[in-house]
Order: C-alpha cells, then structure tokens, then sequence
C-alpha cells in the first residue's frame, strides 16, 4: 500500500499508565482504504496492518455507517478533526500467553458506555531504533511545518490587523464627512425652505390684493350698474311727457293750422294779397320746422341712451365670459 498521509500522536494506555507510547499512522486515500500502525515506547517497536475490507468488517459488527465509522476511526489514531462526543481509550494485550503478537483495541466511551471500535494485530520491529528515528525525524518535520504555518498565520494576523486599523481610520473619516454632509444638507434645505415659505407668503399676499380688487371692482361695477339703471329710468320717466308735449303742440299746432282754400278755378281772379296775408302765411312754418327739430332733438336722446345701454349690456357679457 503507498502511502501519502502520515499522523503521528502520543497516547497512553489505559493497562499500562505509567509508560508513554507514540502512535504513527500511515494511509492512502483515507482510513476506510486501510492503513499502517506503528507504535513505540521509545525502546521497543511494534507494527501491524489494518486491511480496507477489516475496516468494512468493522463497521458490520459494530452497525455503524461505514463514513461515520471512518469519521469516528479519524478521531481516534489521529486526534485530529471537530471534537466530538465522548472519549477514546486504547488497550494493548498480547494476543496469547507466552506470544509475541500484540493486539492494539481502541474503543469509544460515551455516556459512561464504551463499545470497541476496532483492534490490530501487531509485530515486533526487529530494528526499533529505525522506527523511534523516524518517529523523531517526523515530529521534526511537523514542528517546522507548525512552525511555518504559525509564522504564516501570525504575518497573517499582522495584515489583518493592520487591514483592520485601516479600515477603522477610514470608517471614521467616512462617518465625519458624513456627518459633514448631513450638516451642510440640513443647512441648505433650511435656507431653501424659508425661501419658499418667503415666496409662498409673497404669493399669499398677492392672491389677497388680488381679491380684495377683484371685489372693489365688484362693488364698483355694481354702484355704476345701479346709478346706470336709475339713469336709464329716469330718463325714460321723462321721455313719454316730452313726448307728449311734443306731441300735444303738434297736435294743437295742427288744429290750429287753418286749412288752405281750395284752389280757385283759373278763370277766377286772385284777389290781391296784402301784407297780413304774408304774416299768416309765414307763422305755421315756422311752427313745422320748430315741431321737426324737436323730433330730431328727442329721437337723437333716444338713440344716445339705446347706444349706452347696449354698451353696457355688451361689457357685462364680456366680463362675465
């Protein structure tokens, strides 16, 4: 089996507490594959080989999914991963009396109930020094990795600090231009709002002014109608008397009027007129021009006021539309 995954730990057993035994793990793709132990107490070396059908066994045995018999064999050889629930213990005893096989159980204690989780054969290393070099050249190595990767993770923490820092000090500057910026808004919408209750005020009073005209004009063009209807029938009070009168002189001009003689035939002699004759022709027409030129006096009064009238009926049409 290559292997490409190695873990190392130490781990005490629960029939010998007094010595301290280190566990190396070798694997491939994962512990479900299968996987190589070794384990030493710093004098001796053990070694022993868990096959991928002994894992699926396993899991049978125990009724257990095999990803979560995985998951929890992880816990156990490695100590690495999430905690989980419960504590593991290992148990070492030799196989038989009197043999130099080993078998290696590690089993699950949850809920003060423990069930094992599996056991492995191991051999004797005929060369543990070999073994106990590796185990201290691998522990090294993962010091120096753990070493490079805390350097690593401590520049990291550095950055993010400094990352951090950065950040505050711009967070900061960004809150007080804010607060800027609401402050000059606040003043600029207070400047703006009086102007427009200054234009709103304005605009108020004019809408009063032009009420208080518009009613003025009302009043006024009310007193002007009324002094015009009273005009109006005043004069047409006074028109039907004139009237009369004109037409009682003309009348009474009329039945005065003498009438003229008939024509006398033309063989009769015209008597000879003298200078009352004249007098008497003269006076009735004077009288018809006089009468004439009253008639056109009180029809052009007339007229007068029909044209004012209809002027005044006009311009009330129009102010109504």
């Amino acid at each position: 089996m290559r292997c490409q995954s190695t873990s190392v730990r130490q781990i005490s057993i629960s029939s010998e507490p007094h010595r301290m035994f280190f566990l190396k793990l070798e694997w491939a793709k994962d512990l479900g594959s299968g996987f190589i132990i070794l384990l030493s107490d710093g004098v001796s070396a053990w070694s022993g080989e868990v096959s991928e059908e002994d894992v699926s066994r396993e899991a049978q045995e125990i009724e257990m999914e095999r990803e979560r018999y995985v998951g929890d064999l992880h816990l156990a050889l490695t100590g690495e991963g999430p905690a989980a629930e419960g504590e593991y213990s290992f148990h070492l005893t030799p196989e038989r009396p009197g043999s130099t096989l080993l078998q290696l159980s590690y089993e699950k204690v949850q809920n003060d109930i423990s069930f094992r989780l599996g056991v492995v054969e191991l051999q004797s290393v005929p060369e543990p020094t070999e073994v106990i070099r590796e185990l201290i050249s691998h522990s090294l190595e993962q010091s120096v990795r753990l070493r490079a990767k805390n350097q690593h993770l401590l520049e990291e923490n550095q950055k993010l600090r400094k990352e951090q820092e950065h950040i505050t000090k711009e967070m900061e500057r960004y809150v007080q231009g804010k607060e800027t910026l609401e402050r000059d808004l606040y003043s600029r919408f207070v400047l703006v709002l009086n102007e427009k209750k200054a234009k709103l005020r304005v605009l108020q009073e004019r809408v009063r002014e032009l009420e208080e005209s518009i009613e003025e004009n009302r009043l006024r063009k009310k007193k002007a109608d009324s002094e015009d209807r009273e005009a109006t029938e005043t004069a047409a009070d006074k028109s039907p008397g004139e009237e009369s009168d004109y037409g009682g002189s003309t009348e009474d001009e009329q039945e005065a009027e003498p009438r003229c003689p008939d024509p006398k035939p033309p063989t009769q002699e015209m008597p000879e007129s003298s200078p009352m004759d004249d007098i008497t022709d003269v006076a009735p027409c004077r009288k018809r021009r006089h009468r004439h030129l009253q008639q056109l006096e009180t029809q052009a009064k007339r007229a007068a006021l029909d044209q004012r009238q209809r002027s005044r009926s006009k311009r009330r049409k129009s102010k109504l539309c």
